[in-house]
């Protein structure tokens, strides 16, 4: 349930300093955990609590209200406790609005790096497609922004749920991203450049997810093609957790570049989601 966060920690270091090569070490020490991790388990957070809120319907609209400030306001406790993991302007100066939290209009890949818990709570498709909209509408609500975040969970549901890859990469074809079947590795690694948006990176990250052939695989994979390299990996690797597992070892080298207090939240998800 931590592929997001691992593929993060290990892309942080690259993300301003691409390496297009398959040869680096893995947790090595001038690594860290970003926004991409903290916001994820911001809602994990979120999901845990919502467990405990009165009427626990995600279809009630009441429920649904009621989760949304419960993610507002821990996504506000996470970024004044962890203020320097590089967050986004846009949802920094969102952070410190006094407007009442209002969406501003995002198709920024935050969406898609944040939102790898919901392909583990949802009992169903229409469940992903609610509670992906839900999580992601507070801040981005632009169309494509809420597309790449509903792509990446969706991903993560039908991989945990027994879909082949060729599943898998039908539907993201029929559904979300046509030119995910064009994509050649060969030419990303040349010349696949930054880009923060969702519909220039979401597909790109399922690609590599996609032409795996291991956990650890899909994290050089992604890595090695550049751009925005821990987001990218951060949503290639939430789904390739969902479909290869995670070695414990690299679970428990996870935790070791985690705050206690984030460990427990991952900890107590993992217990009420893992059934």
């Amino acid at each position: 349930m931590i592929g997001a966060i691992i593929g993060d920690i290990n892309g942080s270091v690259y993300e301003f300093h691409n390496y297009r090569k398959k040869d680096f070490k893995l947790f090595v020490s001038r690594m860290s955990p970003t926004d991409d991790s903290v916001l994820t388990i911001a809602v994990m957070k979120t999901f845990n609590e919502a467990m405990t809120l009165s009427n626990n319907d995600i279809y009630n609209k009441e429920w649904q209200t009621l989760f949304k400030e419960t993610l507002i306001k821990n996504f506000v406790e996470f970024v004044r406790r962890y203020p320097f993991a590089g967050y986004g302007g846009m949802f920094y100066n969102w952070i410190k609005s006094r407007n009442g939290y209002q969406p501003y209009g995002s198709y920024g890949n935050g969406a898609a790096m944040r939102v790898s818990p919901v392909g583990w709570v949802a009992n169903s498709e229409e469940e992903v497609k609610i509670l992906s909209k839900l999580v992601t509408e507070v801040t981005h609500n632009h169309p494509e922004g809420i597309k790449g975040a509903e792509a990446t969970a969706m991903a993560i549901y039908l991989a945990r749920t027994g879909s082949t890859k060729e599943q898998i990469k039908e539907r993201i074809k029929k559904d979300y991203y046509t030119q995910i079947d064009s994509f050649d590795y060969d030419y990303l690694v040349k010349h696949y450049s930054f880009n923060e948006t969702c519909q220039e990176s979401v597909p790109q990250a399922l690609y590599c997810f996609l032409i795996s052939k291991d956990f650890e695989d899909c994290i050089r994979t992604t890595i090695s093609i550049g751009g925005d390299c821990d987001t990218t990996a951060a949503i290639s690797c939430a789904v390739a957790d969902a479909f290869y597992g995670i070695h414990d070892w690299m679970i428990k080298e996870t935790e070791e570049y985690l705050p206690t207090a984030m460990v427990e939240v991952i900890h107590k998800f993992k217990d009420i989601f893992s059934k």
